[in-house]
C-alpha cells in the first residue's frame, strides 16, 4: 500500500494556527487513507465517508493538542480508530450488523423464499475471483474482535509497518506480531467456515 505525502512540520503548524489552506493540504494528503480504514472498520462507504469527515473536523479542531509534528500520521490513525470504535458501538447498538442465518428463508414483499445456494465448487479461478474474496474477507473481518480487525487492517490493507503500528498502540514490535498472528489465524478459521 502506498503511504500519503508526508505532511510537513509547516503545514502542521499552519492548521494550527488556523490556515485554512495548511488544513486543505492535510485532508488532500490522508483522505484516501482515513476512508479506507474507516471502511474496513465498518464494511459500509456511506458510514466511512461521514466518518472521514468526523475524523477531519476533529482534526482540525484538536491539531494545536498535536506536540510532536512527526508523530502525526500516528496521532490522525489514533484518531480514526477512535470514531470507527464509537460508530461501531453505536451501530451495534442499532443491530445494524444482526446477519441473518443462511437457513433462514429471505422476506420480501411477496413473502418469503428459499436462500439461492451458491455453488463454490468451480474451478479455481471461480473461486478466487477477485470480488467475491474481497466481499468474504470484509465480512470476515467484521466478526473479528475490534483489536484483531484494527491490527489487520493497519498491516495487510493499509501496509503499515509494524514501528508505526507500535506507535498507534503504545506497543512494542514482538506484541504486535504476535497480535496480528492470532488475528490472521482467527481471520483464516472465520473465512474458512464461511466457504463451507
Amino acid at each position: 500500500m502506498e503511504h500519503p505525502p508526508k505532511i510537513g512540520k509547516e503545514v502542521i503548524e499552519g492548521c494550527k494556527s488556523g490556515d485554512q489552506n495548511a488544513f486543505e493540504a492535510i485532508v488532500l494528503a490522508y483522505q484516501k487513507k482515513v476512508f479506507n480504514i474507516a471502511f474496513r472498520m465498518i464494511g459500509n462507504r456511506e458510514e466511512a465517508k461521514d466518518l472521514s469527515q468526523e475524523v477531519f473536523l476533529s482534526v482540525f479542531e484538536s491539531i494545536h493538542d498535536l506536540r510532536e509534528e512527526a508523530k502525526f500520521e500516528s496521532w490522525l490513525t489514533q484518531i480514526a480508530l477512535n470514531h470507527c470504535r464509537n460508530r461501531w458501538k453505536h451501530l451495534n447498538r442499532r443491530r445494524y450488523f444482526k446477519t441473518d442465518s443462511l437457513d433462514d428463508p429471505i422476506r420480501t414483499e411477496d413473502g418469503e423464499r428459499e436462500r439461492p445456494v451458491y455453488d463454490l465448487s468451480g474451478t479455481p479461478e471461480t473461486l478466487f475471483e477477485k470480488k467475491m474474496i474481497r466481499e468474504l474477507i470484509q465480512r470476515g473481518l467484521l466478526q473479528l474482535k475490534e483489536g484483531q480487525r484494527e491490527i489487520i487492517v493497519l498491516r495487510d490493507l493499509q501496509g503499515y509497518s509494524y514501528e508505526e503500528i507500535g506507535r498507534v498502540f503504545s506497543l512494542a514490535e514482538g506484541t504486535i506480531k504476535s497480535r496480528l498472528h492470532r488475528a490472521r489465524m482467527d481471520l483464516k478459521e472465520i473465512l474458512k467456515k464461511s466457504m463451507h
